[in-house]
C-alpha cells in the first residue's frame, strides 16, 4: 500500500492547528499492518548500547506521581513492596519528539499526485507516531509554521533536549541561489540544540523527488525564497505574478529543469545526508508514491544504524 492512499484523510491546508494528533488518523488496517511489522523497529532498538526495559519502552520503571494506578505493577508490590510502573500500559521512559514543518510551501502539488505535500508529511507523522506508540513509547508531534525551519526549532530547545529521538517532517525549501542554504541552516541548529539523535524525512512531490525524470522544462515552487515575501499555496494558481515572483520563477527556470534540475535535487540531498552524519543524525526522503512497508524499513535501518 502507498503512503497516498492514507494522505487522503488529512487537510490539505498548511494550518499548524488542523491537526492534532496525526497518529489517531491512521486507519485501524494501517495500524494492525504496521503492529505485525513492529520487529523492523524492535530490533533496532534491541542494538541501544545501553539498552534496558526503561529505556525501550519495556519492562517496569519506578513509580512517579501522575502514573494510573492500573499501570502499577500488583506483581511486583506484593514480591517487592515496591511501586513500578508496568511501561506497557503506560508511556515509558523513552521519548520521541516529531516536528512537523507546516508553511505554505507544503501545499505544493504537481500533476503527478493527488496529495499535496503537507498531507504526505502528515501522513508521515502519524505512521511514525504509530511505530513508536506500539512500543510504549511517549510520542510527542509537534507542528512548526514559518519557512525558516531553524528558528522555529530554537523556539522548541527544551523539549527537544529532552527527547532521546527527534524526527524532522520537512520539505526542505531552499532558495536558487544557494542549493545547501537550507540544509546548513538545520545542521546548524541541530548542532547549537544539541538534539542527540534524529532523523531528518523529506518528504517531496514527486516532481521534486532525485527519482524525477521528467525531460521537459519543469518548474516547481519548491525552490522560491522565502525572503521574496509570502509563498505561492499552489504553482497552478499562479496567474497575476508580482515583480518578486517573476523573477523566482525565472530563476528557477534558469537552475532549476531538466537535468540540471535532478542533479541540484541529489545535490542539496546528498549535502544534508553528509551535515547530518556529522552530528549523528540521519536522513530519508520519502514521496506520497513510496510504499508504507518500505518507509517503516528506512526508518528501522536508519535507527539501527546510530545506535539510539
Amino acid at each position: 500500500m502507498k503512503l497516498a492512499e492514507v494522505c487522503t484523510v488529512y487537510p490539505s491546508t498548511w494550518d499548524a492547528s488542523a491537526v492534532r494528533n496525526p497518529g489517531a488518523a491512521i486507519p485501524l488496517a494501517i495500524r494492525l499492518k504496521l503492529r505485525a511489522q513492529r520487529g523492523y523497529l524492535q530490533a533496532a532498538l534491541d542494538t541501544h548500547p545501553q539498552r534496558s526495559a526503561n529505556r525501550m519502552g519495556l519492562g517496569l520503571r519506578p513509580y512517579e506521581a501522575g502514573d494510573s494506578l492500573r499501570a502499577v505493577s500488583a506483581r511486583h508490590l506484593l514480591l517487592q513492596e515496591e511501586l513500578q510502573t508496568r511501561t506497557d500500559v503506560s508511556p515509558g521512559r523513552f521519548h520521541v519528539t516529531v516536528i512537523v514543518h507546516c508553511y505554505a510551501n507544503m501545499q505544493f502539488k504537481s500533476e503527478a499526485t493527488d496529495v499535496n505535500k503537507m498531507q504526505a508529511a502528515w501522513a508521515v507523522a502519524g505512521l511514525l507516531q504509530n511505530l513508536h506508540e506500539q512500543q510504549a513509547q511517549r510520542v510527542d508531534v509537534i507542528a512548526l509554521s514559518g519557512p525558516q525551519l531553524g528558528e522555529e526549532l530554537v523556539k522548541h530547545a527544551a523539549l527537544l533536549r529532552r527527547s532521546h529521538f527527534c524526527y524532522v517532517v520537512t520539505d526542505l525549501l531552499f532558495n536558487p541561489n544557494s542549493i545547501d542554504a537550507a540544509s546548513e541552516e538545520l545542521s546548524a541548529a541541530l548542532s547549537h540544540l544539541h538534539v542527540r539523535n534524529g532523523i531528518v524525512a523529506v518528504v517531496r512531490d514527486p516532481w521534486e523527488s532525485p527519482d524525477f525524470e521528467k525531460t521537459a522544462e519543469t518548474t516547481t515552487i519548491a525552490f522560491a525564497s522565502p525572503s521574496e515575501g509570502e509563498i505561492t499555496k499552489n504553482a497552478s494558481l499562479m496567474g497575476e505574478k508580482s515583480a518578486g515572483e517573476e523573477r523566482n520563477l525565472q530563476n528557477n527556470r534558469d537552475r532549476h529543469s531538466g537535468q540540471e534540475y535532478i542533479q541540484n535535487l541529489r545535490s542539496q540531498l546528498n549535502g544534508l545526508q553528509t551535515l547530518l552524519n556529522l552530528r549523528g543524525w540521519g536522513s530519508l526522503w520519502l514521496t506520497a508514491e513510496h510504499a508504507i512497508d518500505d518507509i517503516s524499513q528506512k526508518v528501522a535501518v536508519n535507527l539501527a544504524a546510530q545506535r539510539i
